[in-house]
């Protein structure tokens, strides 16, 4: 018979584990259909101004993109350098 303060000591570990893996697959999913809707919105924007029907000022958009990157990549060093100090290592 199975002590039941070891099931009621197991099932918060095991259901974390689940969620935890819940969600981690959700943000994957998540993540790529948002990058994927990008690269249509890039895809159709290309389209357009090839069509004439839109004029992109393309040094223009590669400026702000740069920009916008460069302050994304900022922000994920900090938070990543503070997850650093806050885990506990080996």
């Amino acid at each position: 018979m199975i002590d039941q303060s070891l099931i009621s000591s197991s099932f918060p570990l095991v259901g974390g584990g689940l969620l935890g893996f819940a969600v981690g697959y959700a943000l994957k999913k998540i993540i790529k259909l948002v990058f994927i809707g990008l690269g249509l919105l890039i895809l159709l924007i290309g389209f357009l101004e090839y069509q004439r029907w839109i004029t992109v000022n393309w040094n223009i958009a590669e400026v702000q993109t740069s920009t916008i990157m460069s302050h994304a990549a900022n922000k994920i060093a900090v938070v990543t350098q503070s997850m650093g100090h806050e885990l506990p290592m080996g």
